[in-house]
């Protein structure tokens, strides 16, 4: 949601337009199905065994003659079918998508600088580091502060309203007003000569090419799970817990689809008076006991409280076990 409310500014308040958005959504969604498969398999089996046990269609089942576990079974030989795809789906295509989204973020960025601005915020745009206090609806800065280093020197300058513009092949021009120069003396360091001005034209000069950004390496959750491994063994030992986190938390919910099947279908079960209903609230409490395990496990992992590959498979055991101590108690009835 975050994402896409970052999206939805871009289209209506940044100007990106609707085909770049569009192309930045569809590198989103490989990093969204991580979660939501997981969540969307355990809410379909919960639903399910819910709808039949409500109907009473799983007494009929029985009076058939046919078992729970043979009801089961396909279902639990497709949601493994399910997870061997989301391994491959999370070590490899979602984090080259998540590269992808990155890349093509920056580069709408790089080209459009002017995007970049938000109130009462600083911004880095290569050696600048610009504050702006307000923005008013017509586009008009109020307060704003510009700081730049050039040959290892500050200049600060501040101005009471500003407006702003893209410079063709320049940078972006500040039409600057009411404002003041603070900037220290070349040939005296530690000296600084100030000056006011009334109205002042200031270009941030900016590089334009953005080839540099396709060569870039990339956060841990764009790397795949192969270069998490040839990381591992590179980097210094005292960070090489975050890469095996990465890694075995993209196993972790691969699986998590095989191991929600088998608390789903006992835990529909237990009430046969609205199902539906609670099976919904038994998905929510679930999916809410599964996450907070992930990331407790996943922060004392980090920390060094426990080991971080225990930790990040903390909520598939519990689960897991949860899931088969219930699914051979029905079993046996």
């Amino acid at each position: 949601m975050d994402r896409l409310f970052d999206l939805a500014d871009l289209l209506l308040n940044k100007g990106v337009g609707l085909l770049n958005t569009i192309k930045l959504f569809s590198y989103i969604l490989p990093s969204l199905f991580i979660f939501t498969v997981p969540m969307a398999i355990l809410a379909g089996t919960v639903l399910l065994f819910s709808r039949l046990n409500e109907d009473n269609e799983i007494t009929a089942i029985h009076t058939a003659g046919v078992t729970m576990p043979s009801i089961i079974k396909p279902i639990i030989i497709i949601s493994l079918v399910f997870s061997l795809i989301m391994l491959y789906f999370n070590s490899t295509l979602a984090p080259k998508s998540n590269s992808k989204f990155k890349t093509f973020y920056y580069e709408i960025l790089y080209k459009n600088p002017i995007m970049q601005f938000s109130e009462k915020s600083f911004v880095q745009i290569q050696n600048y580091d610009i504050y702006i206090k307000r923005i008013s609806e017509d586009n008009k800065l109020n307060d704003i502060l510009i700081y730049q280093w050039k040959e290892g020197l500050p200049t600060i300058t501040t101005a009471k309203t500003a407006e702003m513009a893209i410079a063709e092949g320049k940078g972006i021009l500040f039409r600057l007003n009411n404002g003041k120069i603070l900037k220290e003396n070349l040939n005296k360091i530690g000296e600084f000569n100030l000056c006011g001005f009334s109205d002042n034209e200031m270009i941030l000069g900016l590089n334009q090419k953005s080839d540099f950004l396709s060569k870039r390496e990339g956060g841990i959750r764009e790397l795949t799970s192969s270069d998490l491994v040839e990381k591992i063994k590179t980097v210094p030992e005292n960070i090489k817990h975050y890469y095996r986190i990465e890694y075995h938390s993209r196993i972790a919910l691969a699986f998590a689809s095989f191991i929600f099947v088998f608390v789903a279908g006992p835990i529909s079960l237990l009430y046969k008076k609205r199902a539906k209903s609670f099976g919904i609230t038994a998905t929510i409490a679930i999916i809410f006991i599964y996450y907070i395990l992930l990331v407790a496990g996943t922060t004392l992992g980090e920390r060094g409280f426990v080991n971080p590959i225990a930790g990040v498979w903390l909520p598939n055991l519990t689960i897991g076990l949860a899931g088969i101590f219930f699914t051979l108690k029905i079993a046996r009835h």
